[in-house]
């Protein structure tokens, strides 16, 4: 990963890759949003900033997909040049990656050998090497869905509802926790949400106008539709919906994906209340919840799996004080399994959703999930 890493560095584009590095898509933001606000999700202007940077691949562009607020945090990338920019990202995902492991050692109470565990799992998952290499904002959304689970932890402080709302900066994550607040009753922390939001939606209308807004919801429309011209690829992710376009055509893969997305969020809401319980196991819980977030999600690439440091953590806790060489190894071989889907695309079914699949049958089984849907009361 290294070499093909200092390639765009050098050269602008990975050697180990035909496609655009997906920093470049942040970079482009950077830029247009600081010369030229209004035309952030022109596709057009952001390919002349792209042709610019990598004259090879000046045919096609990489859009820009954040909505406008998000912009507004990496203006500072566009003050240095695209390599430097490049380096600088880079350094501040490890060391957002590195502040994450230290919460999560500090909060879930993991010991040495449990926190040995946790950094080997976290560096060998493929999703970390791949965000690092992309230059991608996976390890932002890690930070924030961390700091959201162990603010909704400690009811009453509102932290939970601000964490949630910053998540917006990725949508297709933050619809979850909102979620988990309205069915936990958390009307303060709701609030909280609310505000945040609010004030994002508001710095965002005052950068780019309505008409720059109605741009990026249009543009994220085709998006969530596959868009070919986009290079969104639904198939080639490492969730539910993948996993149902693999093995079935339209209409049903369709079909399949939605009801088996109703189920999950059922359980989500239902697990999530049953960590709130006095004699609930909150880290147990949590690695339920977790899972099935990730399942959901309806736009998740390989460099979004880094997500899986949380339950990782959770595991490594739930698994006792000895970490058992078979705990170790499956959360190593897990972080493997998008590796090996990237190299034999579009030849396997998705591995992490079926492995993630699998926990869940395992743990209904164990659990009853009857039981704990029945812990929502209205």
């Amino acid at each position: 990963m290294l070499p093909c890493w200092w390639t765009i560095v050098r050269d602008h584009r990975p050697s180990c890759s035909a496609s655009k590095p997906d920093f470049i898509s942040l970079y482009t933001g950077a830029k247009l949003f600081s010369t030229n606000r209004p035309a952030l999700y022109n596709l057009e202007q952001q390919r002349a900033i792209q042709e610019g940077i990598d004259p090879s691949s000046g045919d096609w562009v990489l859009p820009f997909f954040y909505p406008p607020f998000f912009a507004a945090f990496l203006v500072p990338l566009g003050w240095f040049s695209f390599s430097a920019a490049f380096i600088a990202m880079t350094l501040i995902n490890i060391a957002i990656l590195v502040a994450v492991i230290q919460l999560l050692v500090r909060r879930v109470q993991l010991n040495r050998q449990q926190t040995y565990w946790l950094m080997l799992a976290s560096f060998s998952n493929y999703g970390v090497q791949y965000g690092l290499l992309e230059g991608q904002t996976s390890f932002i959304a890690l930070l924030l869905l961390t700091l959201f689970v162990f603010s909704f932890r400690e009811s009453g402080s509102g932290n939970s509802g601000i964490w949630s709302g910053f998540l917006f900066f990725k949508p297709q994550l933050a619809g979850i926790p909102f979620l988990i607040l309205v069915s936990n009753k958390k009307w303060r922390e709701l609030g909280s949400a609310f505000l945040m939001l609010g004030l994002l939606a508001f710095i965002s209308l005052l950068s780019v106008g309505v008409g720059g807004v109605k741009d990026y919801i249009a543009l994220s429309a085709r998006a969530a539709a596959g868009d070919e011209y986009l290079r969104i690829e639904p198939e080639g992710m490492h969730n539910l919906r993948a996993l149902s376009y693999f093995f079935l055509s339209a209409p049903w893969g369709d079909a399949v994906w939605w009801l088996g997305t109703f189920l999950l969020i059922a359980l989500i809401v239902a697990r999530s209340r049953a960590s709130e319980k006095p004699n609930g196991n909150f880290f147990t819980e949590w690695i339920t919840i977790a899972a099935a977030l990730i399942l959901i999600s309806p736009h998740l690439h390989s460099h979004d799996l880094t997500l899986l440091t949380i339950p990782f953590a959770f595991v490594l806790k739930s698994a006792g004080e000895a970490v058992l060489p078979l705990v170790a190894l499956t959360l190593v071989v897990l972080g493997v399994f998008p590796l090996i889907n990237t190299i034999a695309y579009p030849h396997l079914p998705p591995l992490v959703p079926i492995a993630l699949l699998l926990f869940l049958a395992i743990d209904h089984w164990r659990t009853g999930f009857l039981r704990h849907v029945l812990l929502i009361k209205p």
